[in-house]
Protein backbone atom coordinates (compact mmCIF):
# COMPACT_ATOMS: atom_id res chain seq x y z
CA UNK A 1 0.00 0.00 0.00
CA UNK A 2 1.30 3.46 -0.93
CA UNK A 3 2.28 5.62 2.01
CA UNK A 4 4.12 8.53 0.37
CA UNK A 5 5.22 9.74 -3.05
CA UNK A 6 7.88 12.28 -3.95
CA UNK A 7 9.41 13.43 -7.22
CA UNK A 8 12.88 14.65 -8.08
CA UNK A 9 13.28 17.13 -10.91
CA UNK A 10 15.98 17.61 -13.47
CA UNK A 11 16.76 16.11 -16.86
CA UNK A 12 16.66 12.60 -15.44
CA UNK A 13 14.05 12.76 -12.71
CA UNK A 14 12.57 9.95 -10.69
CA UNK A 15 9.77 9.04 -8.34
CA UNK A 16 10.26 7.64 -4.87
CA UNK A 17 7.26 5.74 -3.55
CA UNK A 18 7.25 4.85 0.14
CA UNK A 19 5.34 1.68 0.99
CA UNK A 20 3.33 0.98 4.12
CA UNK A 21 5.24 -1.48 6.28
CA UNK A 22 8.59 -0.21 5.05
CA UNK A 23 10.52 -0.23 1.82
CA UNK A 24 10.53 2.05 -1.19
CA UNK A 25 10.28 1.84 -4.96
CA UNK A 26 12.29 4.07 -7.35
CA UNK A 27 10.97 4.61 -10.88
CA UNK A 28 11.02 7.23 -13.61
CA UNK A 29 7.21 7.09 -13.96
CA UNK A 30 4.15 5.82 -12.13
CA UNK A 31 0.85 4.72 -13.67
CA UNK A 32 -2.08 5.41 -11.38
CA UNK A 33 -4.48 2.51 -11.91
CA UNK A 34 -5.76 2.80 -8.36
CA UNK A 35 -9.45 3.52 -8.80
CA UNK A 36 -11.91 6.36 -8.52
CA UNK A 37 -10.53 7.59 -5.19
CA UNK A 38 -6.92 7.24 -6.33
CA UNK A 39 -4.42 7.46 -3.42
CA UNK A 40 -1.88 8.72 -5.96
CA UNK A 41 -4.12 11.68 -6.77
CA UNK A 42 -4.43 12.47 -3.07
CA UNK A 43 -0.67 12.26 -2.47
CA UNK A 44 -0.02 14.54 -5.45
CA UNK A 45 -2.72 17.05 -4.52
CA UNK A 46 -4.85 16.65 -7.65
CA UNK A 47 -7.87 14.83 -6.20
CA UNK A 48 -11.34 16.40 -6.34
CA UNK A 49 -12.73 16.80 -2.80
CA UNK A 50 -16.16 15.26 -2.29
CA UNK A 51 -16.29 13.65 -5.73
CA UNK A 52 -18.98 10.95 -5.99
CA UNK A 53 -18.98 10.08 -9.67
CA UNK A 54 -21.47 10.57 -12.49
CA UNK A 55 -23.17 7.15 -12.34
CA UNK A 56 -24.20 4.76 -9.60
CA UNK A 57 -24.60 1.03 -10.24
CA UNK A 58 -26.55 -1.58 -8.31
CA UNK A 59 -26.33 -5.34 -8.93
CA UNK A 60 -26.98 -8.78 -7.47
CA UNK A 61 -26.04 -12.31 -8.57
CA UNK A 62 -28.85 -14.85 -9.06
CA UNK A 63 -28.85 -18.64 -9.38
CA UNK A 64 -31.37 -21.02 -10.99
CA UNK A 65 -32.44 -18.45 -13.55
CA UNK A 66 -34.61 -19.31 -16.53
CA UNK A 67 -33.10 -20.55 -19.82
CA UNK A 68 -33.29 -17.12 -21.48
CA UNK A 69 -31.38 -15.38 -18.68
CA UNK A 70 -28.85 -18.22 -18.56
CA UNK A 71 -28.15 -17.83 -22.29
CA UNK A 72 -28.69 -14.23 -23.44
CA UNK A 73 -27.85 -10.65 -22.54
CA UNK A 74 -30.88 -8.42 -21.79
CA UNK A 75 -30.99 -4.62 -21.47
CA UNK A 76 -34.18 -2.86 -20.33
CA UNK A 77 -34.65 0.87 -20.88
CA UNK A 78 -37.20 1.40 -18.11
CA UNK A 79 -38.95 4.81 -18.30
CA UNK A 80 -38.27 5.59 -14.65
CA UNK A 81 -34.54 4.86 -15.03
CA UNK A 82 -33.78 6.83 -18.19
CA UNK A 83 -31.12 7.65 -19.23
CA UNK A 84 -30.12 4.71 -17.02
CA UNK A 85 -31.06 1.10 -17.70
CA UNK A 86 -31.41 -2.36 -16.15
CA UNK A 87 -29.57 -5.48 -17.29
CA UNK A 88 -29.23 -9.22 -16.98
CA UNK A 89 -26.29 -11.12 -18.40
CA UNK A 90 -25.46 -14.80 -18.05
CA UNK A 91 -22.86 -16.27 -15.71
CA UNK A 92 -21.34 -19.75 -15.70
CA UNK A 93 -23.39 -22.47 -14.05
CA UNK A 94 -26.87 -21.16 -14.87
CA UNK A 95 -26.60 -17.88 -13.01
CA UNK A 96 -27.00 -14.23 -14.00
CA UNK A 97 -25.67 -10.82 -13.05
CA UNK A 98 -28.76 -8.61 -12.69
CA UNK A 99 -28.71 -4.92 -11.90
CA UNK A 100 -29.36 -1.35 -12.95
CA UNK A 101 -27.52 1.94 -13.21
CA UNK A 102 -28.59 5.57 -12.92
CA UNK A 103 -27.02 8.92 -13.59
CA UNK A 104 -26.29 10.75 -10.37
CA UNK A 105 -27.38 14.11 -11.82
CA UNK A 106 -30.10 14.48 -14.39
CA UNK A 107 -31.63 11.04 -14.07
CA UNK A 108 -35.22 10.24 -13.05
CA UNK A 109 -34.33 8.39 -9.84
CA UNK A 110 -34.16 11.26 -7.40
CA UNK A 111 -31.43 9.98 -5.09
CA UNK A 112 -28.86 7.21 -4.95
CA UNK A 113 -30.42 6.25 -1.59
CA UNK A 114 -33.66 5.41 -3.45
CA UNK A 115 -32.01 2.60 -5.42
CA UNK A 116 -32.37 -0.05 -2.70
CA UNK A 117 -36.09 0.68 -2.35
CA UNK A 118 -36.55 0.49 -6.14
CA UNK A 119 -34.77 -2.88 -6.49
CA UNK A 120 -37.63 -5.22 -5.35
CA UNK A 121 -40.05 -3.41 -7.64
CA UNK A 122 -37.74 -3.83 -10.65
CA UNK A 123 -37.33 -7.55 -10.01
CA UNK A 124 -41.11 -8.07 -9.94
CA UNK A 125 -41.89 -6.25 -13.17
CA UNK A 126 -43.52 -8.90 -15.40
CA UNK A 127 -41.12 -8.58 -18.37
CA UNK A 128 -38.08 -8.84 -16.10
CA UNK A 129 -39.50 -11.68 -14.00
CA UNK A 130 -40.38 -13.55 -17.21
CA UNK A 131 -36.72 -13.50 -18.21
CA UNK A 132 -35.32 -14.41 -14.79
CA UNK A 133 -37.81 -17.24 -14.36
CA UNK A 134 -39.88 -18.39 -11.36
CA UNK A 135 -37.02 -20.21 -9.63
CA UNK A 136 -34.40 -17.42 -9.68
CA UNK A 137 -32.98 -16.67 -6.23
CA UNK A 138 -30.26 -14.31 -5.02
CA UNK A 139 -27.04 -16.11 -4.24
CA UNK A 140 -25.30 -13.12 -2.65
CA UNK A 141 -26.19 -9.68 -1.20
CA UNK A 142 -26.69 -6.78 -3.57
CA UNK A 143 -23.83 -4.34 -4.13
CA UNK A 144 -23.80 -0.68 -5.12
CA UNK A 145 -20.90 1.52 -6.19
CA UNK A 146 -20.19 4.91 -7.83
CA UNK A 147 -18.78 5.22 -11.35
CA UNK A 148 -16.61 8.15 -12.55
CA UNK A 149 -17.28 9.35 -16.12
CA UNK A 150 -15.58 12.68 -16.86
CA UNK A 151 -12.37 11.87 -18.72
CA UNK A 152 -12.85 15.09 -20.69
CA UNK A 153 -12.68 17.21 -17.51
CA UNK A 154 -10.00 15.74 -15.26
CA UNK A 155 -6.25 16.06 -14.90
CA UNK A 156 -4.73 13.04 -16.62
CA UNK A 157 -1.07 13.41 -15.62
CA UNK A 158 1.19 15.15 -13.12
CA UNK A 159 4.57 14.71 -11.42
CA UNK A 160 5.68 11.85 -13.69
CA UNK A 161 2.40 10.07 -12.98
CA UNK A 162 -0.19 9.08 -15.60
CA UNK A 163 -3.70 8.21 -14.45
CA UNK A 164 -5.66 5.45 -16.19
CA UNK A 165 -9.02 3.68 -15.90
CA UNK A 166 -11.26 4.86 -13.05
CA UNK A 167 -8.40 7.01 -11.74
CA UNK A 168 -8.77 8.95 -15.01
CA UNK A 169 -12.60 8.88 -14.77
CA UNK A 170 -12.52 7.07 -18.12
CA UNK A 171 -15.81 5.17 -18.07
CA UNK A 172 -18.55 5.60 -20.66
CA UNK A 173 -21.04 8.29 -19.55
CA UNK A 174 -23.85 6.59 -21.50
CA UNK A 175 -23.59 3.08 -20.02
CA UNK A 176 -21.18 3.30 -17.08
CA UNK A 177 -18.99 0.62 -18.71
CA UNK A 178 -15.30 1.00 -17.96
CA UNK A 179 -13.29 -2.17 -18.62
CA UNK A 180 -12.50 -1.29 -22.22
CA UNK A 181 -11.54 2.28 -21.28
CA UNK A 182 -9.30 1.03 -18.48
CA UNK A 183 -7.43 -1.28 -20.85
CA UNK A 184 -7.17 1.40 -23.53
CA UNK A 185 -5.87 4.14 -21.24
CA UNK A 186 -3.37 1.67 -19.77
CA UNK A 187 -2.06 0.86 -23.24
CA UNK A 188 -1.87 4.56 -24.15
CA UNK A 189 0.07 5.33 -20.96
CA UNK A 190 2.55 2.52 -21.63
CA UNK A 191 3.08 3.69 -25.22
CA UNK A 192 3.65 7.28 -24.08
CA UNK A 193 6.27 6.18 -21.57
CA UNK A 194 8.05 3.93 -24.07
CA UNK A 195 8.04 6.61 -26.79
CA UNK A 196 8.95 9.54 -24.50
CA UNK A 197 11.80 7.88 -22.61
CA UNK A 198 13.53 10.32 -20.28
CA UNK A 199 11.54 13.36 -21.44
CA UNK A 200 8.77 13.63 -18.83
CA UNK A 201 7.13 16.58 -20.60
CA UNK A 202 6.93 14.60 -23.85
CA UNK A 203 5.46 11.58 -22.04
CA UNK A 204 2.76 13.71 -20.45
CA UNK A 205 1.93 15.54 -23.69
CA UNK A 206 1.80 12.33 -25.74
CA UNK A 207 -0.50 10.63 -23.24
CA UNK A 208 -2.89 13.56 -22.97
CA UNK A 209 -3.05 13.87 -26.77
CA UNK A 210 -3.72 10.15 -27.20
CA UNK A 211 -6.55 10.25 -24.64
CA UNK A 212 -8.12 13.25 -26.38
CA UNK A 213 -8.05 11.41 -29.72
CA UNK A 214 -9.76 8.25 -28.46
CA UNK A 215 -11.44 8.08 -25.00
CA UNK A 216 -12.40 11.76 -24.99
CA UNK A 217 -13.83 11.52 -28.52
CA UNK A 218 -15.96 8.55 -27.44
CA UNK A 219 -17.00 10.41 -24.28
CA UNK A 220 -18.27 13.37 -26.31
CA UNK A 221 -20.25 11.10 -28.62
CA UNK A 222 -21.86 9.42 -25.61
CA UNK A 223 -22.83 12.79 -24.14
CA UNK A 224 -24.67 13.65 -27.37
CA UNK A 225 -26.51 10.33 -27.36
CA UNK A 226 -27.55 10.72 -23.73
CA UNK A 227 -29.74 13.65 -24.75
CA UNK A 228 -31.92 11.29 -26.78
CA UNK A 229 -31.96 8.47 -24.23
CA UNK A 230 -33.18 10.75 -21.44
CA UNK A 231 -36.66 10.62 -22.95
CA UNK A 232 -38.99 7.69 -23.61
CA UNK A 233 -39.51 8.64 -27.27
CA UNK A 234 -35.77 8.76 -27.89
CA UNK A 235 -35.19 5.41 -26.24
CA UNK A 236 -38.07 3.81 -28.18
CA UNK A 237 -36.74 5.20 -31.47
CA UNK A 238 -33.26 3.85 -30.74
CA UNK A 239 -34.59 0.38 -29.91
CA UNK A 240 -36.85 0.41 -33.01
CA UNK A 241 -33.92 1.26 -35.31
CA UNK A 242 -31.71 -1.30 -33.57
CA UNK A 243 -34.31 -4.02 -34.13
CA UNK A 244 -34.69 -3.61 -37.91
CA UNK A 245 -32.66 -6.74 -38.69
CA UNK A 246 -30.40 -9.34 -37.22
CA UNK A 247 -27.39 -7.28 -38.31
CA UNK A 248 -28.64 -4.10 -36.63
CA UNK A 249 -29.56 -5.96 -33.42
CA UNK A 250 -26.17 -7.63 -33.23
CA UNK A 251 -24.19 -4.49 -33.98
CA UNK A 252 -26.32 -2.25 -31.75
CA UNK A 253 -25.53 -4.52 -28.80
CA UNK A 254 -21.86 -4.56 -29.75
CA UNK A 255 -21.78 -0.78 -30.15
CA UNK A 256 -23.76 -0.16 -26.93
CA UNK A 257 -21.31 -2.23 -24.90
CA UNK A 258 -18.27 -1.10 -26.88
CA UNK A 259 -17.01 -4.06 -28.84
CA UNK A 260 -15.85 -1.18 -30.99
CA UNK A 261 -15.40 2.48 -29.98
CA UNK A 262 -18.44 4.66 -29.40
CA UNK A 263 -17.25 7.33 -31.88
CA UNK A 264 -15.79 4.89 -34.41
CA UNK A 265 -17.68 6.39 -37.38
CA UNK A 266 -16.56 9.92 -36.48
CA UNK A 267 -12.87 9.02 -36.06
CA UNK A 268 -11.60 7.61 -39.39
CA UNK A 269 -8.05 7.22 -38.05
CA UNK A 270 -9.35 4.23 -36.06
CA UNK A 271 -10.99 2.49 -39.02
CA UNK A 272 -9.63 -0.90 -40.01
CA UNK A 273 -10.65 -3.84 -42.15
CA UNK A 274 -13.30 -6.00 -40.48
CA UNK A 275 -14.07 -3.51 -37.69
CA UNK A 276 -17.82 -4.28 -37.90
CA UNK A 277 -17.64 -7.96 -38.78
CA UNK A 278 -15.62 -9.61 -36.00
CA UNK A 279 -17.25 -12.19 -33.71
CA UNK A 280 -17.65 -9.76 -30.77
CA UNK A 281 -17.67 -10.34 -27.05
CA UNK A 282 -21.27 -11.65 -27.22
CA UNK A 283 -22.31 -14.08 -29.95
Amino acid sequence: MLESLSSSRGKIGALLAGLAGGGAVHARYAVGADGMWSPLRKHLGVATPGYRGEWHAFRQYFRDVGPRAARDLFVWFEPDLLPGYAWSFPLPGGGANVGFGIQRDGGKVARVQDMAALWPDLLERPHIRAVLGPDAEPESPHRAWPIPARVDDIRLATERTLFVGDAAAATDPMTGEGIGQALLTGVLAARAILDGGLDAAAVTADYERAVREAPVADHKMSMLLIRALKHRKGARAAVRVAGLSGWTRRNFARWLFEDYPRAILATPRRWHRGMLSGPGAYR
